[in-house]
């Protein structure tokens, strides 16, 4: 995103369209929100309160329907006011600052990995490849309200300043940013080397990076490029300073303005839907279909997943919170990860069975059905009388039918010994 002063990236959550919706209310309400707010309040209220705006309305958006339940997005910004650059963050994409020759990050991830990172329990370079490393703590639409981070940074002469996506910094570290900005002096050029500098690397996420430089310069208006992958960069011009680039006349950067947005919406959608499928393919849970233990592969919403692998393990003999929790399906994880969960819960089952329904069977017929469950009768049967049942059947059992036994259990039997007769 960017208009006159604003720049931003947001990357969605929540599948593939609820993400895509996110990504771009927020966006949208945040622009409109600064817009129409120039001049009424400080650069820091700003941001804080066109980052509650856009939580509302996604959080709204997502409580509205179901299939936009989960939805939500991370978004940082950058803000202009004079000579004060604003920075607005939540969620785990990023915002740096390239100043005399050293990259800086200026937001803290609000990440699983990056609080483990922050307590010591993992070191960065573990963090790039830990199995967790895509659960975000905060972001916008989750929650009623947002605890969003904004800090102000003085711009001087020569500043830039990178806004992206965990799809680019995520594979490409702070010493190949550096790199990269030192490299060359484009914001395009920087853009460009970063994004392939991904993709080289096996990015599929969503790549998003915008770049805005400042320099010496009259006050002019900016100008914008757009490039491919879901990536817009920018090159900021204005005081305190400007780009390389010439001026451009008010009503005409408001135009390019709207269409570098436009472009970049489409490309980003472009870049969800590939990151979709390729997300989709790497996606595995636990479930069950038929009160059946299986192995879904796809998302656990809107019928977007196929049976992987049927197990024949009926849902029943695992405990009634593992029952929960895969008729409600379990969380997504990779295919070796879904694999291991599915293994333990298969373990778990293998030592409990189903009692059978031996009520109205005879006694010795009753005895088999059990040893063919793994389970036995307790001897002796208890014996009763009845009026009606036939002498040597089964009138009771304890645990009850369809009930989840360990194997080995004994079923208590209470077994017609005699008719009980009425007296005249």
């Amino acid at each position: 995103m960017e208009s006159g002063n604003l720049f931003g990236v947001a990357d969605g959550m929540g599948g593939h369209q609820a993400g895509e919706v996110a990504s771009a209310m927020a966006l949208s309400v945040i622009q409109q929100y600064i817009e129409d707010n120039l001049g009424l309040l400080t650069g820091e209220q700003m941001v804080e309160n066109a980052l509650a705006a856009a939580n509302a309305s996604v959080f709204a958006k997502a409580s509205s329907s179901a299939k936009f339940r989960s939805m939500g997005t991370t978004v940082t910004l950058l803000y202009r006011e004079g000579r004060t650059a604003f920075i607005g963050h939540v969620g785990d994409s990023r915002a740096y600052l390239f100043r005399n020759g050293a990259l800086k990050q200026l937001t803290a991830d609000h990440s699983l990995v990056a609080r483990l990172v922050e307590e010591g329990e993992i070191t960065e370079e573990e963090a790039r490849r830990h199995p967790q490393r895509n659960i975000i703590l905060k972001a916008l639409g989750l929650e009623r309200q947002v605890d969003a981070d904004v800090v102000a940074v003085e711009i001087l002469p020569g500043d830039a300043f990178l806004l992206a996506t965990d799809g680019l910094t995520g594979l490409v570290d702070d010493g190949a940013i550096e790199a990269a900005f030192r490299a060359a002096r484009e914001p395009t050029a920087i853009v460009r080397r970063l994004i392939d500098e991904a993709l080289d690397t096996g990015g599929a996420d969503n790549v998003s990076a915008v770049v805005a430089r400042f320099d010496e310069a009259s006050a002019t208006m900016p100008a914008v490029e757009t490039e491919p992958q879901g990536v817009v960069d920018a090159e900021e011009e204005g005081a305190p300073g400007a780009c390389d680039g010439a001026a451009a006349p008010r009503a005409r950067r408001f135009g390019r303005g709207w269409i570098a947005l436009t472009v970049g919406l489409i490309l980003l959608v472009g870049a969800c839907v590939s990151v979709g499928f390729y997300f989709y393919n790497r996606s595995y849970f636990v479930g069950a279909r038929d009160g059946e233990l299986v192995l879904y592969k796809g998302f656990p919403f809107w019928g977007l997943a196929s049976v992987q692998k049927k197990t024949g393990v009926d849902v029943k003999l695992l405990t009634a919170a593992n029952q929960q929790k895969v008729t409600g399906n379990m969380e997504v994880e990779s295919r070796e990860g879904a694999l291991d969960t599915l293994a333990a819960l298969e373990r778990e089952a293998r030592n409990y069975t189903l009692v059978p329904n031996v009520v109205g069977k005879m006694y010795g017929q009753a005895k088999k059905l059990l040893e063919n469950a793994g389970l036995h009768s307790d001897e002796p049967p208890e014996l009763i009388s009845s009026e009606n049942a036939r002498i040597g059947t089964v009138f009771q059992q304890s645990p009850e039918a369809f009930s989840r036994a360990g194997r080995g259990t004994g079923v208590k039997l209470k077994v017609v010994s005699s008719r009980t007769t009425r007296g005249v």
